[in-house]
């Protein structure tokens, strides 16, 4: 029996999501200023874990820092190698999930951005966080972008943690989306709702469409699913120690200081 590997992932970066990372999902010039700036402190090589389209890898490289890149999604990668090439650099690229990391080189900083989580499977979270830690040299630095359960939520949202408050579950897709033209003249539109939230596991599930147009019509249409594992500061602790981390601080995302308890985006920094 064959496997979908695409829908075993837990994630829905393929086909024309890819696509669409590609075209339209830029960095912000922080994000770069800060991950090329924890290159330089923690040491290079170093590894963009869910590189994605190369959003953050192409613009390091760019800077002159030895950066490779890994990610879940073939399509990613390919899409990540063509435009690395374009460029002039050759990183090396590998299409691995995270729990299976097993690249030929070590590094003095691993990061992920917006990446732990995704895929819905505990075990599997625990797992990629020991393959990054033996990834590592000594002294190396895993530097972790995440959102807490909270962050962005309108109170609607957040009733879904009470009981009886999840009946509009899954919701409806949306008529229309976010629609966009790509660099060839081709449209991409993307609709996205939430399907199922459960706060015992803290997991939650949304389900993608994406349409391509063209000339004005619907040529083509892909519907993904992505699960996502919901982490507070605590268990993420926890889970880094029980990885082999040490020397773990906490961080307002992107802004180099201490987290209060009123941020919700951090950079969780976690040595070996």
């Amino acid at each position: 029996m064959s496997i979908d590997h695409r829908a075993a992932s837990g994630t829905w970066h393929y086909g024309l999501i890819a696509r669409w990372w590609a075209e339209f999902n830029l960095p912000e010039p922080a994000e770069v200023a800060y991950y090329g700036d924890a290159i330089r402190r923690y040491g290079e090589p170093a590894l963009d874990c869910g590189c994605g389209t190369g959003r953050l890898l192409l613009p390091l490289l760019a800077e002159g820092l030895d950066v490779d890149g890994v990610d879940v999604s073939g399509d990613m990668i390919a899409l990540a190698a063509e435009r690395a090439t374009e460029a002039g650099h050759r990183p090396l690229l590998r299409a691995q999930a995270t729990h299976e990391l097993d690249l030929p080189r070590r590094y003095s900083t691993i990061f992920m951005c917006g990446v732990f989580g995704l895929g819905g499977r505990r075990d599997r979270d625990r797992d990629g966080l020991r393959r990054v830690r033996e990834h590592l040299e000594p002294g190396g630095a895993l530097v972790l972008w995440h959102e807490l359960p909270f962050a962005g939520l309108d109170p609607a949202s957040w009733a879904h943690w009470l009981p009886g408050h999840r009946s509009d579950l899954p919701r409806p897709w949306p008529a229309t989306g976010d629609r966009r033209e790509a660099a060839d003249g081709d449209e991409i539109e993307l609709l996205r709702r939430m399907v199922d939230f459960d706060p015992r596991s803290q997991r939650q599930s949304f389900e993608i469409r994406a349409r391509l147009w063209r000339g004005g019509g619907l040529v083509q249409e892909e519907t993904y699913g992505l699960h996502e594992n919901l982490y507070f500061e605590a268990e993420l602790a926890l889970v880094l120690e029980e990885a082999g981390f040490s020397e773990v601080t906490v961080e307002a995302a992107y802004e180099r200081r201490p987290a209060t308890a009123d941020d919700a985006t951090l950079i969780v920094i976690a040595r070996v």
